[in-house]
């Protein structure tokens, strides 16, 4: 009697592992500004993708996926000029889209902090915006999509780099699937840290062995979190 599989659960037996990385520091991170898609490295930013590529030369990247955003994307090439792989961008890994009054300007103005409250205290309420942000449904829906996307991918080692916030949300669908609330949502957003070019190391398929946890129902599990021993 042959037993038949089906194209999910055989799917789930090929172990993938996505290696994570948040793009190299810019002038934004540094003076604290909400920055726009084009904000570039800086210099440190550029030794930091340098410090990131070699490690990635170590391992065995089968493909580069990163955010368009110009300073994603930059460090993605330094990557790819390392190893010999090339990018393929998508506006899907890009960071959360804020409202476009905040793109640009300092994050402790008064105004820009006034905008930050409000946006934070309607967060996850259906319908609001305050202009073209994305809101808690937007972002849910786009952490979906990227997740499958990694999933139906035919290599099994995939380096992604994107950006901290997006990161972070992306883990939080990861670990709490169908319970990730608005309010759950801003608390791993307010626990949790990104380190510029820090490697974040998820991995998905479910192993042989059967365990107490040894495996999660959707079949992600995270192996690694900003793991930055590269810069020093």
């Amino acid at each position: 009697m042959t037993m038949r599989i089906s194209g999910d659960f055989a799917r789930m037996q090929r172990m993938k592992t996505i290696y994570i990385v948040r793009h190299g520091e810019t002038a934004g991170n540094k003076g604290k500004f909400f920055q726009t898609p084009d904000t570039p490295l800086s210099d440190e930013g550029r030794k930091q993708a340098e410090y990131m590529a070699e490690r990635a030369a170590k391992l065995s990247i089968e493909c580069i996926v990163a955010s368009t955003m110009d300073r994603a994307n930059e460090t993605a090439r330094i990557i790819s000029k390392k190893i010999g792989v090339p990018v393929e961008s998508t506006d899907l890994l890009r960071e959360r889209i804020l409202p476009k009054e905040q793109r640009g300007k300092p994050m402790d103005d008064a105004g820009q902090l006034q905008i930050t409250q409000e946006v934070t205290e309607h967060f996850g309420e259906p319908g609001w915006r305050y202009s073209d942000e994305e809101t808690f449904e937007d972002l849910r829906a786009r952490t979906d999509t990227v997740l499958k996307m990694l999933e139906e991918r035919k290599e099994n080692t995939i380096l992604v780099v994107t950006h901290g916030v997006f990161q972070r949300l992306l883990l939080a669908r990861l670990l709490l699937g169908s319970a990730l609330t608005p309010e759950a949502c801003e608390h791993v957003l307010e626990t949790s840290l990104t380190t510029n070019t820090g490697l974040t190391v998820l991995r998905y398929g479910f192993e042989e062995h059967k365990g107490y946890y040894s495996s999660a129902k959707n079949g992600w599990q995270l192996l690694v979190w900003n793991d930055h021993a590269h810069l020093g």
